[in-house]
């Protein structure tokens, strides 16, 4: 049986995740978190349930503490289709995290000006967004996403859905080229699979759940 401490994860988040009542990493998290410690590029298409949320915000947690900075720019971004998704992201980052010296801060629509200023004067680690809000800050010179390491798009399908893929692009221009790029997708339709195609480098590409009949578990897209 695969362990957390076989995807080589370190003592502080396998504590932490073992004392939030999990007992082993999911089949997704087994594929995923290694590839994702490695620096690699991932394409990941998973069935809900399938902890998704963990399988890209642990090793994160783990890459950041690894190479810690000493600049108070944002280094990881994680984009996500509407506020619940980023409360989801929220939640699974402070469980997380727990033993960790990592800052994260959440913004969305609905959360006034202020408060988001408030965060952004100290240090960021993670910040978790919509699109739309986070282009908002942007524009308005609160944000600069001038030093981010790691873009995780968590529910592509559903950015694209609710109309994001304009506002994902217009962020694309704002952060490195020279980054690690993490695309989760409950599904795969083509158009989806196009713009991944168009963001990542040489990606591992996980498959879990019902699409896994129809392709290989792991595979290079270029």
């Amino acid at each position: 049986m695969i362990s957390f401490k076989n995807l080589h994860l370190i003592n502080p988040i396998i504590r932490a995740v073992t004392e939030a009542g999990y007992s082993k990493p999911t089949e997704l998290q087994s594929f995923a978190v290694p590839h994702i410690l490695a620096g690699h590029d991932v394409l990941a298409c998973s069935d809900s349930g399938s902890g998704k949320t963990g399988a890209f915000v642990m090793p994160i947690l783990q890459l950041l503490q690894k190479n810690p900075q000493e600049h108070r720019k944002i280094r990881v971004l994680i984009l996500c289709p509407a506020r619940e998704y980023v409360v989801q992201v929220e939640d699974k980052l402070s469980i997380y995290s727990k033993y960790l010296p990592l800052s994260q801060l959440s913004v969305f629509g609905g959360v006034s000006t202020g408060g988001d200023l408030s965060a952004l004067r100290k240090r960021v680690d993670l910040l978790v967004a919509t699109p739309e809000r986070l282009l908002e800050l942007v524009v308005q010179r609160y944000i600069d996403l001038s030093k981010i390491e790691i873009l995780v798009l968590d529910d592509a399908d559903r950015i694209f859905e609710t109309g994001g893929a304009d506002e994902v692009k217009k962020i694309l221009k704002l952060i490195p080229h020279k980054r690690q790029t993490l695309f989760f997708s409950a599904a795969m339709p083509e158009s989806v699979r196009k713009f991944a195609e168009a963001v990542l480098r040489k990606a591992v590409e996980v498959t879990v759940g019902h699409y896994q009949e129809e392709k290989a578990d792991q595979r290079y897209v270029s």
